[in-house]
């Protein structure tokens, strides 16, 4: 989704839902790795909604940030469970979904962004608008 009216830069973000819990959108700064994966996302945004969630499970797709040895030692010192992610199988995820109904809803009610700060702000927005009841919904459907 760039959906800028310059050249400029592209921005990363890192979004996460749950069937209970607010939807929450993470801009990452440079290149995720797996430290900064941990230090951006995994602690301050997951941890803190899991600790009041003592049954739930994690879903994450099999890019290298989220695989590696410290990532994988991250949930099993938490005693965070981890939903099994066979490989190429977008589809049995609600947050692809997600990023669909997000794009579309952005596109069709957001002007063009002039900055990546602007864009971020306009996709919050979209974001935070959408009624939790699609995103419970993304979960019976997949």
């Amino acid at each position: 989704m760039h959906r800028h009216t310059d050249s400029a830069p592209d921005i990363m973000i890192w979004g996460g839902i749950g069937f209970h819990c607010p939807p929450s959108l993470v801009r990452i700064a440079g290149t995720l790795n797996s430290q900064c994966y941990i230090c951006e996302v995994l602690e301050p945004v997951l941890f803190s909604y899991i600790q009041h969630l003592p049954s739930t499970i994690f879903q994450k797709d099999n890019a290298q940030p989220h695989v590696t040895r410290s990532v994988q030692e991250f949930f099993f010192t938490l005693q965070i469970g981890l939903f099994p992610w066979p490989a190429c199988s977008p589809d049995l995820s609600p947050i692809e979904n997600m990023g669909s109904i997000l794009a579309k809803r952005h596109a069709w009610g957001t002007p063009p962004a002039s900055t990546p700060d602007q864009f971020l702000q306009f996709l919050e927005a979209t974001w935070t608008a959408l009624p939790h009841g699609y995103i419970q919904n993304l979960f019976i459907l997949c």
